[in-house]
């Protein structure tokens, strides 16, 4: 018993003078830098927020990698009275240039970037016609707190709970 615990701590003392030898030279201080830095980072990253969210009012936005960010495709709805789901157009878009578009596919979720354990980006409501500053947050896997907000004379945001489609 005695001779294993002698080799334990002369093992232990060579693999410690083994790292301060290492982490004592530039490159070994910016090899331990880069290790903090990563597991500093992975601790507050953004969560993974793509698949596919059923909104309260029923509509389900697909968030997908579109380039380097994510992004949200409006994928089936709840279409206005005398409107078809496929056929439907963003007939209440402030820019009457873009009222002809549409809604199915309609990107409706962009630049969003991480920020901590959340994303920030911007959103559209169709049924509003208007975009606003976006903040997505995961509650759990399953549920997402969405909140929009625009600023009129005073900031008014909404929030609203999406849930992950399986």
């Amino acid at each position: 018993m005695c001779l294993i615990g002698s080799f334990q701590n002369t093992s232990a003392r060579r693999l410690s003078a083994k790292l301060r030898s290492l982490f004592s030279k530039p490159l070994g201080l910016l090899a331990l830098s880069m290790i903090a830095f990563a597991a500093a980072s992975a601790v507050n990253a953004a969560p993974n927020i793509d698949g596919r969210w059923r909104t309260p009012d029923k509509a389900v936005i697909d968030i997908t990698a579109c380039g380097s960010s994510p992004c949200g495709k409006l994928i089936s709805f709840r279409p206005l009275d005398g409107q078809k789901m496929d056929t439907a157009r963003d007939i209440r878009h402030r820019d009457t240039s873009k009222r002809s578009r549409k809604l199915v596919g309609l990107t409706v979720l962009w630049q969003l970037a991480p920020h901590g354990n959340l994303w920030r980006g911007r959103i559209y409501d169709p049924r509003r016609g208007f975009s606003a500053a976006a903040t997505l947050r995961l509650l759990s896997p399953d549920q997402m707190e969405v909140t929009g907000c625009v600023r009129a004379v005073l900031k008014i945001c909404k929030n609203e709970t999406w849930i992950k489609l399986k």
